[in-house]
């Protein structure tokens, strides 16, 4: 199981409901991930996978 955390230190976030949990993530660190500051590898697979799903629903 992963650590708690305060929300309020989060915001603004996301909440994502990947197949294995639900992750809630500080948009700041999708956009780190987006611009490559950050790698891609600090997300699950899982995860990812569920923001390309959502993400091709929103562009069909």
């Amino acid at each position: 199981m992963g650590d708690v955390v305060e929300l309020e230190d989060m915001r603004p976030h996301v909440v994502v409901h990947a197949a294995d949990a639900a992750h809630v993530l500080p948009v700041s660190l999708l956009e780190d991930v987006a611009k490559g500051a950050k790698p891609s590898e600090i997300l699950t697979e899982p995860v990812i996978q569920r923001i390309i799903e959502e993400w091709l629903e929103l562009t069909s």
